[in-house]
């Protein structure tokens, strides 16, 4: 297609997670030619092993509303706050989700979102890309939105942005029947000192409404066996072990429990791993003067205990797809113009997610405390959970700390 005022361009999409389909439907809107390579269809994808247990918030709903794939906003199970608590301290709180937040399994989600995009006039192509040099051929822009192994060889760990060489938590994921859901529905985040983080939130999943628990556990600590175990091993002691640790580390989660109920929905609802939060070099040169840009995986892996990745990757993908529409020209000038406004909005999310990682120093325990004692603060502090900037400045110093609590206190008490 040619695009209003410009020559005609091209972009090759690699990946159809969501931030390669954000960047393709967005482009699609906007007239822009494009192509996106999946590695799997959409059968395979609805088919396969449970890839993550992402709750999408914030902006990317009103996002998602603009492109025309909202297909989820009618349905009655999304999270409307968050329920914060820590094990063996006085912290006790919740509140609401900026936006809403939708808990859709992404083997519903990516397949629909593929579909739309294809239906819609868009090219696809499936099967894996060996030599992403060849697709220089075709495009004018290759976009890499998947993180396999070809794209961390094109785009090397950038050691100034990367705080961390090797993983922080061990994580693990699974669908569960046998578990109340909470009035209003939301996400559960217990924090396990010495152990790690455990939550919970309401999921449509293949076979319907259950609940996702996801553990993020201290190498070596007491949450470690709930990644470690095989589930297929022994079905029944994997779940007994589950429930025993939520009885220990996370009670405000296994105070819901149906124990007669409870059981993973199956074998494939469970994702086990460990991720290192890395970010690499944002762009490289294919072949001469065609250039090849990092998104979402490919670009920046953040850890999800602050359940920022996707969230990320369909802002990043949306501020991709304007810088595309404005240049007419994808070159290295080009390249380091989106590596500025990216890094604008990915830098704070990889702050905030790795200040999260850590323990908490005095003054966010005392923001914590300070929201189980006041309504204002905490959902002020939820809030922040959208708004990664906001988070950073609050949680960084001691002063920043100090700043948010007396504007949170000021809000309250002015309504």
């Amino acid at each position: 297609m040619t695009m209003e005022g410009g020559p005609i361009s091209t972009i090759g999409v690699v990946g159809a997670g969501i931030s390669g389909l954000t960047l393709a439907l967005t482009l699609q809107q906007q007239g822009v030619d494009v192509v996106v390579y999946a590695d799997r269809s959409a059968d395979e994808l609805r088919g396969g092993r449970l890839p993550n247990s992402v709750v999408r918030y914030g902006a990317t709903i009103p996002r998602e509303r603009a492109l025309g794939v909202n297909r989820w906003d009618g349905v009655e199970l999304g999270s409307e706050r968050i329920y914060f608590s820590a094990v063996g301290a006085p912290i006790s709180f919740s509140g609401p989700m900026p936006e809403g937040g939708s808990c859709v399994d992404f083997r519903i989600y990516l397949p629909q979102l593929l579909e739309d995009f294809e239906e819609r006039g868009g090219s696809v192509v499936i099967g894996a890309i060996d030599d992403l040099g060849r697709l220089a051929d075709d495009h004018d822009l290759v976009v890499v939105a998947s993180g396999r192994d070809i794209s961390t060889s094109l785009f090397p760990r950038d050691p100034e942005r990367s705080t961390h060489s090797a993983p922080q938590r061990l994580v693990g994921a699974g669908f569960w029947h046998g578990l109340e859901q909470l009035d209003p529905p939301g996400v559960t985040y217990s924090l396990a000192p010495g152990a790690g983080e455990m939550f919970q939130a309401p999921f449509l999943s293949r076979g319907g409404v259950v609940s996702a628990v996801l553990v993020e556990a201290l190498p070596g600590g007491p949450l470690a066996p709930l990644v470690e175990s095989r589930y297929d091993d022994d079905p029944q002691a994997y779940e007994s072990i589950t429930l025993g640790l939520l009885r220990d580390h996370a009670p405000a989660i296994a105070e819901r429990v149906i124990e007669s109920e409870f059981h993973l929905t199956g074998p494939l609802d469970l994702f086990q791993g460990a991720l290192t939060p890395t970010v690499r070099r944002s762009s490289c040169e294919l072949r001469s003067g065609t250039f090849a840009v990092a998104l979402g995986d490919a670009w920046i892996v953040n850890d999800p205990v602050t359940g920022q990745g996707a969230n990320l990757g369909s802002a990043c993908a949306a501020e991709l797809a304007a810088a595309i529409v404005e240049h007419q020209a994808y070159d290295a000038q080009f390249c380091a113009e989106v590596d500025r406004r990216l890094w604008r909005i990915a830098e704070p999310v990889c702050r905030f997610t790795n200040a999260f990682l850590e323990p908490p120093p005095p003054h966010v325990l005392g923001i914590l405390v300070a929201a189980t004692q006041s309504q204002g603060v905490a959902d002020a502090f939820t809030a922040n959970f959208a708004d990664a900037a906001a988070m950073c400045d609050a949680i960084a110093t001691a002063d920043g700390a100090a700043r948010f609590l007396e504007s949170a206190t000021s809000d309250a008490n002015a309504h």
